[in-house]
């Protein structure tokens, strides 16, 4: 998660997730995975290659949720654009949330800390900008801030709370995609591919969010809110689904 995209309409997205979880009666906890922008997102006179706004929530999905749409679009507006501003506007109620940025060294470290402020959720959000790690990235790249390494989803789930992951879409075709990513994160967490939860936001970039549960009933809890969401507002207007 990057602050210059804040209140976009991934946020929209994400944070509708994460309300219809808590209304199933699940704590949340938040961890950004907050960086920097990079050297290689900058053109040569120091403006960013993806243009800052590109995503904002259009105007014929507001209605999904009205309220939420209004503060999300005027923290992306504003001077104070930043995962403080989406945390100080209390969008889900009682989260706990984690803002200190990832860094390549001392990232065992960070990850404790995270460990710790976020021991009591049920259910932990990890918003790294890309995903889970990739093959081509290692450990120690510059790069690998921008992902969610297996055993840090496995330490939390070893402990009883469930995890949500946001993975940006790659280029493979979604059921190979998907499978690929569920059967690492089987073999890390132990927790069957076949219980992993996955639905998918495909308006202006595609989004995807991969639940490990901890528990039969947290899957339950999931798995309602994920169906809510696709049968509600939100699938009716092509905002979200639940992949086959």
């Amino acid at each position: 998660m990057q602050d210059r995209y804040a209140g976009d309409i991934g946020d929209y997205g994400k944070i509708g997730l994460l309300k219809t979880l808590y209304l199933q009666g699940l704590s949340i906890a938040v961890n950004w995975y907050l960086v920097e922008v990079m050297d290689n997102e900058k053109k040569a006179d120091g403006t960013f290659k993806q243009e800052d706004g590109k995503y904002l929530i259009p105007d014929k999905l507001k209605l999904c949720d009205p309220a939420l749409a209004e503060i999300l679009t005027g923290i992306a507006q504003s001077n104070s654009r930043s995962v403080k501003a989406l945390e100080q506007a209390d969008l889900i109620p009682g989260a706990v949330y984690n803002n200190e940025p990832v860094s390549v060294n001392g990232r065992s470290d960070w990850h404790h800390r995270a460990l710790e402020k976020l021991k009591n959720a049920d259910l932990v959000f990890v918003d790294p900008d890309n995903g889970m790690l990739v093959k081509s990235v290692g450990k120690k790249s510059v790069k690998s801030v921008k992902y969610t390494f297996y055993e840090e989803v496995r330490d939390y789930v070893r402990r009883g709370q469930s995890v949500l992951i946001y993975n940006h879409r790659s280029r493979k075709q979604e059921t190979q995609y998907f499978h690929e990513i569920c059967y690492k994160l089987q073999e890390a967490t132990g927790i069957t591919e076949t219980d992993i939860l996955k639905i998918t936001f495909p308006k202006c970039s595609v989004r995807d969010y991969m639940a490990v549960p901890a528990s039969m009933e947290q899957r339950e809890k999931i798995e309602t809110a994920f169906t809510a969401m696709e049968r509600g507002v939100w699938g009716e207007n092509g905002m979200c689904r639940i992949p086959c």
